[in-house]
């Protein structure tokens, strides 16, 4: 007989879907790619990336951390993670760098 949770429970709804350091070396991973684009196209590239191929979840956790501080992240990226929320922004999505 099995004591784990059974799937779809919610019993496992408090982990995190990724631990937040590696939550926060991905995103500025993702900074690290934008950093040479200038101001407006980089932090629209990092919500570009998010927005795209981030998990929901993962979304969410992003920005609870940019809400509590962001601390570890770069501002680019903080500044990127915060275009998600922008009403307007949802556009057909594009998945390559920013275009200038």
């Amino acid at each position: 007989m099995s004591h784990g949770a059974a799937p779809g429970s919610g019993a496992q709804s408090n982990r995190p879907v990724i631990e937040l350091a590696r939550l926060i070396e991905m995103a500025n991973q993702i900074g690290d790619f934008f950093a040479p684009y200038p101001a407006g196209p980089r932090e629209e590239g990092v919500r570009n990336h998010l927005r795209n191929y981030w998990d929901p979840r993962m979304r969410a956790a992003l920005l609870a951390h940019v809400h509590a501080g962001g601390a570890g992240l770069h501002p680019h990226v903080r500044a990127g993670a915060l275009l998600l929320l922008e009403s307007g922004r949802e556009r057909t999505a594009y998945a390559g760098p920013p275009k200038a």
